[in-house]
């Protein structure tokens, strides 16, 4: 049995820039977990959706973000097992989209 947790993460950049912002920062994003010992095991982008797995602890942990206007909407399928860490990745996950998703003035 999994545990779904959902993390959403508002931000002003429109669909378009978000999306480019969130596929430009997966590789960011796959060094980082490999510094914890994980690893991005699917990257499969469909539309604004991004369909992804991450292998951690001998688990596969599945989800998707879809990229709206306004919002980054987060769903990931925790194994039972690793429900126990759901806290610290909402964290992780809200403190990573925030840094991809702020809005950078351009300079003039």
């Amino acid at each position: 049995m999994k545990r779904p947790v959902t993390i959403t993460i508002s931000h002003a950049l429109g669909r378009e820039a978000a999306r480019q912002r969130l596929q430009d920062g997966v590789g960011k994003v796959r060094d980082k977990l490999g510094g914890f010992g994980m690893q991005l095991v699917e990257e499969s982008w469909q539309g604004d959706t991004l369909q992804f797995g991450v292998a951690a602890l001998g688990q596969t942990v599945s989800g998707k973000i879809e990229v709206e206007d306004a919002l980054v909407r987060v769903e990931v399928m925790l194994p039972l097992m690793l429900a126990i860490f759901a806290e610290k990745l909402k964290l992780g996950v809200e403190k990573q989209a925030k840094i991809l998703l702020e809005h950078k003035p351009t300079k003039a």
